[in-house]
Protein backbone atom coordinates (compact mmCIF):
# COMPACT_ATOMS: atom_id res chain seq x y z
CA UNK A 1 0.00 0.00 0.00
CA UNK A 2 0.92 3.25 -0.75
CA UNK A 3 -0.14 7.37 -0.24
CA UNK A 4 0.00 9.87 -3.21
CA UNK A 5 0.37 13.30 -3.38
CA UNK A 6 0.91 15.67 -6.00
CA UNK A 7 2.74 19.45 -5.36
CA UNK A 8 5.11 21.81 -5.53
CA UNK A 9 9.06 21.30 -4.33
CA UNK A 10 12.18 22.78 -4.81
CA UNK A 11 15.20 20.68 -6.11
CA UNK A 12 18.48 20.50 -3.90
CA UNK A 13 20.36 18.00 -4.87
CA UNK A 14 20.24 15.00 -7.18
CA UNK A 15 22.38 11.77 -7.36
CA UNK A 16 22.53 8.90 -9.22
CA UNK A 17 22.43 4.80 -7.77
CA UNK A 18 22.33 2.85 -10.79
CA UNK A 19 23.32 3.80 -14.01
CA UNK A 20 19.74 5.43 -14.98
CA UNK A 21 18.14 5.96 -11.54
CA UNK A 22 18.28 9.13 -9.11
CA UNK A 23 17.47 10.25 -5.87
CA UNK A 24 16.28 13.84 -5.53
CA UNK A 25 16.28 15.93 -2.40
CA UNK A 26 13.14 18.78 -2.70
CA UNK A 27 12.34 21.19 -0.39
CA UNK A 28 7.90 20.80 -0.26
CA UNK A 29 5.84 23.55 1.54
CA UNK A 30 3.45 20.83 2.60
CA UNK A 31 6.31 17.99 3.41
CA UNK A 32 8.93 19.94 4.55
CA UNK A 33 12.57 18.26 3.04
CA UNK A 34 12.09 15.09 1.49
CA UNK A 35 14.51 12.39 -0.41
CA UNK A 36 12.84 10.46 -2.72
CA UNK A 37 13.80 7.58 -5.53
CA UNK A 38 13.29 8.67 -9.45
CA UNK A 39 13.50 4.96 -10.82
CA UNK A 40 14.55 5.94 -14.49
CA UNK A 41 14.85 9.86 -13.54
CA UNK A 42 18.48 9.70 -15.35
CA UNK A 43 16.80 8.51 -18.62
CA UNK A 44 12.95 8.88 -19.24
CA UNK A 45 11.77 12.63 -20.73
CA UNK A 46 8.09 11.67 -20.53
CA UNK A 47 8.14 11.54 -16.88
CA UNK A 48 10.37 13.68 -15.65
CA UNK A 49 10.70 15.78 -18.97
CA UNK A 50 14.33 17.02 -17.79
CA UNK A 51 14.00 18.56 -15.32
CA UNK A 52 15.85 16.87 -12.19
CA UNK A 53 18.44 19.35 -11.72
CA UNK A 54 19.03 21.24 -8.41
CA UNK A 55 17.54 25.01 -8.12
CA UNK A 56 14.41 24.02 -10.41
CA UNK A 57 11.11 24.74 -8.56
CA UNK A 58 8.59 21.62 -9.90
CA UNK A 59 5.43 19.97 -9.98
CA UNK A 60 5.99 16.43 -8.39
CA UNK A 61 3.71 13.23 -8.19
CA UNK A 62 5.07 11.33 -5.41
CA UNK A 63 4.25 7.88 -3.74
CA UNK A 64 5.29 7.51 -0.21
CA UNK A 65 5.53 3.82 0.67
CA UNK A 66 5.05 3.60 4.58
CA UNK A 67 6.22 -0.21 5.35
CA UNK A 68 9.17 1.10 4.00
CA UNK A 69 9.22 4.67 4.96
CA UNK A 70 10.14 5.26 1.14
CA UNK A 71 9.67 8.02 -1.83
CA UNK A 72 8.85 7.53 -5.24
CA UNK A 73 9.06 9.85 -7.17
CA UNK A 74 6.36 9.13 -10.76
CA UNK A 75 6.24 12.42 -12.32
CA UNK A 76 7.70 15.58 -12.27
CA UNK A 77 7.01 18.97 -14.41
CA UNK A 78 9.11 22.16 -14.59
CA UNK A 79 7.23 25.33 -12.94
CA UNK A 80 10.22 27.82 -12.72
CA UNK A 81 14.11 27.66 -13.52
CA UNK A 82 16.78 30.69 -12.20
CA UNK A 83 18.60 30.59 -15.53
CA UNK A 84 21.24 33.26 -14.45
CA UNK A 85 22.03 31.00 -11.02
CA UNK A 86 23.36 28.24 -13.72
CA UNK A 87 26.00 30.88 -14.81
CA UNK A 88 27.28 33.32 -12.55
CA UNK A 89 29.58 31.74 -9.86
CA UNK A 90 28.67 34.46 -7.21
CA UNK A 91 24.66 34.42 -7.44
CA UNK A 92 24.67 30.76 -7.31
CA UNK A 93 27.41 30.59 -4.43
CA UNK A 94 24.72 32.51 -2.28
CA UNK A 95 22.22 30.69 -3.32
CA UNK A 96 23.53 27.39 -2.26
CA UNK A 97 24.31 29.08 0.93
CA UNK A 98 20.90 29.64 1.52
CA UNK A 99 20.09 25.88 0.67
CA UNK A 100 22.34 24.50 2.59
CA UNK A 101 21.23 26.36 5.76
CA UNK A 102 17.66 25.47 5.18
CA UNK A 103 18.69 21.66 4.94
CA UNK A 104 20.74 21.96 8.29
CA UNK A 105 17.40 22.97 9.88
CA UNK A 106 15.04 21.04 12.00
CA UNK A 107 11.92 22.24 10.25
CA UNK A 108 8.18 21.12 11.19
CA UNK A 109 5.41 20.47 8.89
CA UNK A 110 3.75 24.02 10.06
CA UNK A 111 7.16 26.02 8.98
CA UNK A 112 7.76 24.66 6.03
CA UNK A 113 5.39 26.75 3.59
CA UNK A 114 6.67 30.21 4.39
CA UNK A 115 10.31 28.69 4.41
CA UNK A 116 9.45 27.49 1.06
CA UNK A 117 7.67 30.98 0.00
CA UNK A 118 11.12 32.91 1.07
CA UNK A 119 13.24 30.71 -0.35
CA UNK A 120 11.50 31.10 -3.83
CA UNK A 121 11.92 34.46 -3.05
CA UNK A 122 15.31 34.53 -2.80
CA UNK A 123 16.39 32.61 -5.61
CA UNK A 124 14.10 35.00 -7.72
CA UNK A 125 15.70 38.54 -6.38
CA UNK A 126 19.58 36.75 -6.80
CA UNK A 127 18.45 35.59 -10.30
CA UNK A 128 16.61 39.07 -11.25
CA UNK A 129 18.20 41.90 -9.39
CA UNK A 130 21.05 43.92 -10.98
CA UNK A 131 23.19 44.19 -7.56
CA UNK A 132 22.88 42.59 -4.51
CA UNK A 133 24.46 43.51 -0.81
CA UNK A 134 27.26 41.14 0.72
CA UNK A 135 25.29 40.72 3.55
CA UNK A 136 22.25 38.72 1.50
CA UNK A 137 22.51 35.65 3.15
CA UNK A 138 22.91 36.39 6.28
CA UNK A 139 19.49 38.88 5.87
CA UNK A 140 18.21 35.19 4.69
CA UNK A 141 19.50 33.17 7.81
CA UNK A 142 18.70 36.17 10.04
CA UNK A 143 14.99 36.59 8.72
CA UNK A 144 14.59 32.78 9.43
CA UNK A 145 16.17 32.82 12.61
CA UNK A 146 13.92 35.48 13.83
CA UNK A 147 10.59 34.12 12.31
CA UNK A 148 11.30 30.90 14.28
CA UNK A 149 11.14 32.64 17.89
CA UNK A 150 14.23 34.53 18.03
CA UNK A 151 14.14 37.73 16.92
CA UNK A 152 15.56 40.44 19.42
CA UNK A 153 13.93 43.01 21.65
CA UNK A 154 15.25 45.99 19.24
CA UNK A 155 12.50 48.69 20.21
CA UNK A 156 13.30 49.38 23.88
CA UNK A 157 16.51 49.49 25.99
CA UNK A 158 16.40 46.52 28.51
CA UNK A 159 17.32 48.26 31.47
CA UNK A 160 15.81 51.90 31.19
CA UNK A 161 13.24 51.20 29.25
CA UNK A 162 14.09 53.79 27.08
CA UNK A 163 12.33 53.89 23.46
CA UNK A 164 15.05 53.77 20.22
CA UNK A 165 14.73 56.70 18.31
CA UNK A 166 12.53 55.91 15.06
CA UNK A 167 11.38 57.62 11.94
CA UNK A 168 8.34 59.65 12.79
CA UNK A 169 4.85 58.41 11.93
CA UNK A 170 4.20 58.75 7.80
CA UNK A 171 8.01 59.10 7.69
CA UNK A 172 10.07 56.65 5.45
CA UNK A 173 13.76 56.55 6.29
CA UNK A 174 16.17 54.35 5.03
CA UNK A 175 18.99 52.67 7.03
CA UNK A 176 21.51 53.88 5.16
CA UNK A 177 20.33 57.30 5.66
CA UNK A 178 20.11 56.92 9.50
CA UNK A 179 23.53 59.11 11.25
CA UNK A 180 25.38 58.23 13.62
CA UNK A 181 25.68 61.50 14.95
CA UNK A 182 22.02 61.53 15.27
CA UNK A 183 21.86 58.47 17.12
CA UNK A 184 24.32 56.80 19.59
CA UNK A 185 25.25 53.35 18.81
CA UNK A 186 24.07 50.88 21.58
CA UNK A 187 24.62 47.03 23.03
CA UNK A 188 23.16 43.85 21.60
CA UNK A 189 23.23 41.20 23.93
CA UNK A 190 23.75 37.85 21.81
CA UNK A 191 22.06 35.53 24.66
CA UNK A 192 18.72 36.98 25.13
CA UNK A 193 18.41 39.04 22.36
CA UNK A 194 18.17 42.69 24.17
CA UNK A 195 19.23 45.94 23.62
CA UNK A 196 21.07 48.44 26.18
CA UNK A 197 21.19 52.09 25.44
CA UNK A 198 23.72 54.47 24.66
CA UNK A 199 23.32 55.01 28.80
CA UNK A 200 23.18 51.87 30.59
CA UNK A 201 26.08 49.62 31.03
CA UNK A 202 25.30 46.00 29.59
CA UNK A 203 25.09 42.92 31.60
CA UNK A 204 26.89 39.77 31.19
CA UNK A 205 27.65 37.20 28.55
CA UNK A 206 28.22 37.63 24.77
CA UNK A 207 27.78 41.08 23.24
CA UNK A 208 28.16 43.12 20.24
CA UNK A 209 28.06 46.92 19.92
CA UNK A 210 26.31 47.89 17.15
CA UNK A 211 25.05 51.01 15.11
CA UNK A 212 22.11 52.58 14.74
CA UNK A 213 22.10 51.28 10.87
CA UNK A 214 22.51 48.21 11.42
CA UNK A 215 19.83 48.05 14.24
CA UNK A 216 17.18 49.64 11.53
CA UNK A 217 17.58 46.89 9.76
CA UNK A 218 17.69 44.27 11.69
CA UNK A 219 14.47 46.39 13.00
CA UNK A 220 12.83 46.00 9.71
CA UNK A 221 13.49 42.11 9.26
CA UNK A 222 10.28 40.83 10.19
CA UNK A 223 8.50 43.41 7.32
CA UNK A 224 10.67 42.88 4.91
CA UNK A 225 12.12 40.46 2.48
CA UNK A 226 14.76 39.73 -0.67
CA UNK A 227 13.23 42.24 -2.51
CA UNK A 228 13.99 45.10 -0.33
CA UNK A 229 17.50 43.81 0.58
CA UNK A 230 18.70 43.63 -2.95
CA UNK A 231 18.26 47.79 -2.59
CA UNK A 232 19.86 48.24 0.90
CA UNK A 233 23.10 49.93 0.75
CA UNK A 234 25.33 50.15 3.90
CA UNK A 235 28.54 51.18 5.12
CA UNK A 236 31.10 49.09 5.61
CA UNK A 237 31.13 49.31 9.55
CA UNK A 238 27.47 47.84 9.21
CA UNK A 239 28.44 45.14 6.80
CA UNK A 240 30.81 43.99 9.33
CA UNK A 241 28.40 44.26 12.11
CA UNK A 242 25.85 42.02 10.44
CA UNK A 243 28.36 39.38 9.78
CA UNK A 244 29.09 39.10 13.60
CA UNK A 245 25.36 39.94 14.75
CA UNK A 246 24.03 36.93 12.39
CA UNK A 247 27.14 34.37 12.28
CA UNK A 248 26.89 34.32 16.63
CA UNK A 249 23.05 35.02 16.86
CA UNK A 250 22.38 31.75 14.74
CA UNK A 251 25.14 29.59 16.43
CA UNK A 252 23.90 30.85 19.76
CA UNK A 253 19.98 30.24 19.00
CA UNK A 254 19.79 27.72 16.33
CA UNK A 255 22.90 25.56 16.95
CA UNK A 256 24.50 26.09 13.68
CA UNK A 257 28.05 27.50 12.41
CA UNK A 258 29.60 27.65 9.14
CA UNK A 259 32.56 25.25 9.22
CA UNK A 260 34.55 23.43 5.81
CA UNK A 261 32.15 24.53 3.68
CA UNK A 262 28.98 23.23 5.37
CA UNK A 263 26.58 24.48 8.39
CA UNK A 264 27.11 21.78 10.79
CA UNK A 265 24.98 21.55 14.48
CA UNK A 266 27.05 22.42 17.95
Amino acid sequence: MYREWTGEGLIFKVGRFREIDCWVRFFSPSHGMVTAMAFGGAKSRRRFCGCLDALNSVLLKVRFFPAKGRHVLEEATLLRGFSRLRHDASRAGLAANCLQFVQALRISSDEASAIHGLLLETLDVLNQAEDVPPVFAQLFRAKICFTQGYAPELSTCSICGRTMAEPQCGERVEPQAVRMADHPGMTLAMETGGIYCAHCPPTGGHQLRIGPETRSILNNLSSNGPRQWAALSMSPATRGELFQMVDGYVRRHLGLRWRNGRFVSE
